[in-house]
């Protein structure tokens, strides 16, 4: 199962609306990384198009925080410094649980149904250490969460901040000891969607992702194990 995001739910039919998802999709799955240097030729080459719609793309990505412009060296994939990093995840918990708790409020039958099947498969995932499966039922689980708050904005912000941390959520996901307590985060979220107890989910929701900000605090990757963060901000 993969998970579309909100805003890419849509059918894609121009050049430069498939040649911008070809690029997202690249760095979002890792297989263009962090700090990776674009080569707009090559990429024009391989997907059979002019430079112009790549060109294109690399504006939009960097307005999106994707890739960042280098004076006199080009583009390149985005690297987050730990700092980033950590207001990213701050950020995630303030939006996170408002959209919850609105999500509450106007909570369909159909979006409550879904939620339920939603678990059911992390359930499975989870008793067969199907961690890439996890990472996507996760993503899927939380914005059929937040889109039945039928709030677009805010959706839209928390999906912008999603993207610009999948590479560094994926790292966390894929932690043996991790999945079990996020399953047991996920019933409560649930839980307190069956209840209709709007503040219940948001603190739910909120525990969920703080467990992550806490893991990326704790953790060693601010000595940049991975290669994935910046070494200019390490003071955090």
């Amino acid at each position: 199962m993969s998970v579309v995001p909100i805003s890419r739910s849509r059918k894609v039919e121009s050049v430069g609306g498939q040649v911008l998802e070809y690029i997202r999709d690249a760095i979002l799955s890792g297989r263009l990384a962090a700090g990776t240097r674009i080569d707009q030729h090559a990429i024009a080459d391989e997907l059979g198009v002019s430079i112009i719609p790549v060109r294109e793309s690399l504006r939009q990505l960097e307005a999106e925080g994707l890739i960042e412009k280098r004076p006199y060296r080009g583009a390149f994939v985005s690297t987050l410094s730990l700092t980033e990093l950590m207001d990213i995840y701050v950020t995630r918990e303030a939006l996170e649980e408002l959209a919850a708790r609105i999500a509450v409020q106007r909570m369909t039958p159909e979006a409550l149904a879904n939620l339920d099947s939603l678990l059911a498969e992390m359930e499975n995932a989870t008793a067969l250490g199907d961690r890439s499966a996890l990472f996507d039922l996760n993503g899927a689980f939380h914005f059929t969460l937040y889109t039945a708050s039928q709030n677009t904005i805010l959706c839209q912000l928390i999906e912008s901040l999603w993207e610009r941390s999948t590479v560094y959520r994926r790292r966390f996901t894929f932690m043996p000891e991790r999945a079990a307590q996020a399953l047991a985060e996920h019933r409560e979220i649930l839980d307190a969607c069956h209840r209709g107890d709007a503040d219940a989910a948001g603190r739910a929701v909120r525990v969920n992702v703080a467990q992550t900000t806490k893991a990326i605090s704790g953790s060693s990757a601010g000595s940049d194990e991975t290669g994935l963060y910046r070494m200019d901000d390490q003071k955090r």
